[in-house]
């Protein structure tokens, strides 16, 4: 008698593990967005970015883009955060997207920095981090304004952690910086020159 029962709470067991592993299969093909946001809940924030990149694989969405991107930051995933941040400021809708979010601002800190320069000082930065300070300097130079407006790329990794220990990151800046005019850029420049 002891043997049935014992058998019969394995199978149990065995048949609820199935129930589950299938209803986790198949969340995550049909569904991986919600998956996604189970697992930010539940504080996996890696397991999270990597179902929302498999949501914009399937999906392609501008939506689950940014999405993507936004999560990619706050995992410091440099390599998506560049791939991606890439891809989304070449997206034709680029604009149309950055006055989306610049309205819901999902995260804390697009309260103050538009979604544009928030992608393009972050890409900028994982640039650097992946690709040396050359290639961020370009990256942020060709995606900074003429208008030089605050929290742009150049601003961002002027400002990085270890920025002032890198000369090689300063004597470019400095270059790139040279060609702006107002009072942000004069700003950045003269706290550039304090640290050569």
């Amino acid at each position: 008698m002891g043997k049935v029962i014992i058998k019969t709470a394995l199978v149990t067991l065995g048949s609820l593990l199935a129930a589950i592993l299938i209803l986790v299969a198949a969340l995550t093909m049909f569904t991986p967005r919600t998956m996604s946001q189970v697992f930010d809940e539940l504080g996996g924030k890696k397991i999270s970015l990597w179902y929302m990149e498999l949501s914009f694989q399937k999906s392609g969405e501008a939506d689950d883009l940014a999405a993507l991107f936004i999560k990619s930051v706050e995992v410091q995933d440099r390599v998506r955060t560049e791939k991606y941040g890439k891809i989304l400021a070449e997206r034709d809708d680029f604009d149309v997207i950055c006055a989306g979010r610049d309205e819901q601002s999902e995260n804390p800190l697009l309260g103050q920095i538009p979604f544009a320069y928030y992608v393009y000082g972050n890409t900028a930065e994982a640039v650097y981090v992946l690709n040396g300070a050359e290639a961020a300097v370009n990256y942020a130079a060709e995606n900074t304004p003429e208008s030089y407006p605050p929290y742009n790329a150049l601003q961002t990794l002027l400002y990085l952690d270890g920025a002032a220990d890198d000369a090689e990151l300063l004597v470019l800046l400095t270059n790139a910086l040279a060609r702006y005019d107002g009072a942000e850029a004069a700003a950045d420049f003269a706290y550039l020159q304090s640290l050569l």
